[in-house]
């Protein structure tokens, strides 16, 4: 089966809601709905989830700093396949509402995720919800489930 853009559209459009949480064994502060688990396994993609994983940190952190309960997980490439991936949020900071408030950003030479041949740009995203206070926890869904 040949990947492209349209199955990645396929995901998107067959999950839209989650009975079943996963988290991987050396991460309790991420779960991720099945929609997720199918997303990776459907395009060779486990390293998204991890990358993920690896930002924990600096979103527990934004949690703590700034009570950020919402996060956008978007991926970014180009038609050579050259992009970012970027967790990002929208609130007020200091009165002002800021609609893009990056909490990590990290440019990525290669992403093997099909190619939107109709623009120039492809972008996924991903939403990224706090789901547990103790310990602070946050759930990675497709727009769909949310």
């Amino acid at each position: 089966m040949t990947i492209t853009y349209d199955t990645v559209k396929e995901i998107y459009s067959r999950n839209y809601g989650s009975e079943r949480l996963y988290k991987r064994s050396y991460c309790f502060n991420l779960l991720y709905t099945e929609g997720i688990m199918d997303f990776q396994k459907a395009l060779n993609a486990c390293w998204v989830v991890d990358n993920v994983i690896s930002y924990m940190p600096k979103i527990i952190n934004a949690y703590k700093d700034n009570e950020f309960t919402f996060f956008v997980v978007e991926i970014s490439l180009n038609k050579q396949q050259q992009g970012y991936m970027e967790v990002y949020t929208e609130n007020y900071v200091q009165g002002i509402y800021d609609e893009h408030i990056s909490i990590v950003k990290q440019d990525i030479p290669f992403i093997d995720l099909p190619i939107n041949e109709d623009e120039e740009i492809t972008s996924y995203k991903f939403f990224l919800e706090l789901s547990a206070l103790q310990p602070i926890t946050y759930t990675l869904l497709l727009p769909p489930e949310r």
